[in-house]
C-alpha cells in the first residue's frame, strides 16, 4: 500500500494520515488487532483511505496543470497538443492560449476546444493579432449570425470584418451590417451580397446612417423603376429625392402618379422635366399648392401658381384660394380668390397678414371692414406696416368703435 501512494505529492498532514491508515491495515492483516476491541472499524479506516486518496488526486491534478505550462510553451508539438486536450472546459486558459501562444498548432487546438464559447470566440475574432486564429474563430461561429454581425461591425481587423460578412447568409443580418457598421469595408461587403435584394436595398437607402452607403445602394437600384418611384415619394433624405428625380427625368411623360409628379416638380434638376411634371397636375390644386410652397425652383413655383390661378373660378377649397390670393402673379386671379373668401374670416386674416401683394391685402381688409375682432388680429399679426396702419384706422373709425363698445357693454 505504501508504495502505491505518492507521498511526495501530498501535504504533511495528509501524508501522516495515510501512514496511520496503512499501519492499521497492517495490524489487521497480521492479526495483532482484534476487531471487537479495535478503536476504529474497518469501515472507518476505508473512509479515511478514501479521504486521503481524494486529497492525493486533487493535489496531483493541480500539480499536473502547473506542469502543463512548461509543456505548452516548450514547443514539442505532440506533447503540447496533448496538454491542450487536458485543458478542455477551462475556457479562460484556452482563450489565453488561442490569443497569445506563439505556436500556431496550440492556438488552433485551443480554438477547437472553445467551439461552444461564443463570447471567447468573438473576442478572439475581434482582437487577436494572429490572422489564422481569427479565421479559425470565425469558422467556429459560422452558424451564429448574431456573433458574426458583431465581428463584422467591430473587429479591429479589416479581413476579419469582411470574412465575417462573407459567412453571413441571411438578409436580415447583412442589412444590419450595412446599416450599423462604422467600417465602410464591411458595409460594402454586405451591400455586394445584397445586390439583387430590392427590399433590402430600399431599406438601406432610407435608413442607412452613412450617405456613401445610401448612394451605393441607390446605384444598385438605378435600373429598378418601381423602387425608384417608391423611394422618391417616401424618402426623408433630400439628396436621395434629388438623385432619383434626376434618374427619372426621362420617364416623366410616362408617369401618372400624383405624388411622384409632385416630387419630380419639387426635386428634379432637369427644367424640362419639372415643367412637364407641373403641367400634368393642372387638375389637382392640392398638388399644385404643395409645389408652390415647397419647391426650390422658381420656374416650377411660377408654373404651379399660374395653373392654380387659372382654376380660381372652380375652386372651393379655402386653403387653395388663400394660396392664390397670397402668391399668384395675376392681379385678377388674386382678387377673384379673395371674393370667394368673403365670410371666411380666418382666410381673409391670412391674406391681409401675409400676402406679398398690397392690392390683395387691401382687398382682404375691405372685406373685413365690419369684423373688428379680426381687424385687431391683423394689427398683431401683419408684418406689413401699411396694412397694420390701415387696420388700426378701420378699427378706430367712430362708427365701428361705437358698435364695438355697444357690443362689449351690451
Amino acid at each position: 500500500m505504501a508504495t502505491s501512494l505518492k507521498r511526495g505529492l501530498l501535504t504533511k498532514s495528509h501524508a501522516k494520515e495515510v501512514t496511520e491508515v496503512e499501519e492499521e491495515l497492517d495490524e489487521f492483516a497480521q492479526g495483532t488487532r482484534v476487531r471487537s476491541s479495535a478503536s476504529k472499524s474497518k469501515t472507518q479506516i476505508k473512509a479515511k483511505i478514501g479521504k486521503a486518496t481524494a486529497a492525493l488526486k486533487t493535489h496531483e491534478r493541480h500539480a499536473g496543470f502547473s506542469h502543463l505550462a512548461k509543456i505548452l510553451t516548450a514547443g514539442e508539438r505532440n506533447d503540447a497538443l496533448n496538454a491542450v486536450d487536458q485543458l478542455k472546459g477551462r475556457s479562460r486558459v484556452l482563450y489565453e492560449l488561442a490569443s497569445f501562444s506563439k505556436h500556431p498548432y496550440v492556438r488552433l487546438a485551443a480554438i477547437t476546444h472553445l467551439s461552444t464559447d461564443m463570447e471567447a470566440l468573438k473576442e478572439i475574432a475581434k482582437y487577436c493579432h494572429h490572422s489564422d486564429t481569427r479565421a479559425a474563430a470565425l469558422d467556429e461561429m459560422a452558424n451564429n449570425a448574431e456573433s458574426l454581425v458583431e465581428v463584422a461591425c467591430s473587429s479591429n481587423f479589416k479581413e476579419s470584418r469582411v470574412d465575417a460578412v462573407l459567412l453571413l447568409a441571411n438578409t436580415k443580418s447583412l442589412v444590419q451590417v450595412a446599416l450599423r457598421s462604422p467600417n465602410s469595408d464591411s458595409r460594402d461587403a454586405a451591400l455586394e451580397k445584397l445586390s439583387f435584394d430590392q427590399g433590402a436595398l430600399e431599406r438601406i437607402v432610407e435608413e442607412g446612417a452613412y450617405r456613401k452607403t445610401r448612394n451605393e445602394a441607390l446605384k444598385k437600384l438605378s435600373a429598378n423603376i418601381s423602387s425608384l418611384l417608391n423611394l422618391l415619394v417616401r424618402s426623408r433624405h433630400p439628396e436621395v429625392k434629388k438623385h432619383i428625380a434626376g434618374l427619372l427625368a426621362a420617364q416623366v411623360e410616362h408617369i401618372d402618379d400624383i405624388h411622384v409628379l409632385v416630387e419630380m416638380a419639387k426635386n428634379c434638376t432637369n427644367q424640362d422635366a419639372r415643367y412637364l411634371a407641373v403641367g400634368k397636375l393642372w387638375k389637382y390644386p392640392e398638388a399644385l399648392k404643395r409645389i408652390a410652397n415647397e419647391t426650390g425652383y422658381k420656374d416650377a413655383k411660377t408654373t404651379a401658381l399660374m395653373l392654380l390661378s387659372d382654376m380660381v373660378e372652380n375652386l372651393e377649397d379655402s386653403t387653395a384660394l388663400v394660396e392664390i390670393a397670397n402668391t399668384s402673379p395675376y392681379e385678377d386671379c388674386r382678387l377673384a380668390a379673395i371674393e370667394k373668401l368673403v365670410g371666411v374670416s380666418s382666410a381673409l386674416l391670412s391674406v391681409a397678414s401675409k400676402s406679398k401683394f398690397k392690392d390683395a391685402r387691401e382687398m382682404a381688409l375691405k372685406k373685413l371692414s365690419s369684423d373688428a375682432d379680426t381687424l385687431k388680429d391683423v394689427l398683431k399679426m401683419s408684418k406689413y406696416k401699411d396694412t397694420r396702419a390701415q387696420a388700426f384706422k378701420m378699427v378706430s373709425d367712430p362708427q365701428i368703435f361705437q358698435q364695438q363698445l355697444s357690443r362689449i357693454l351690451g
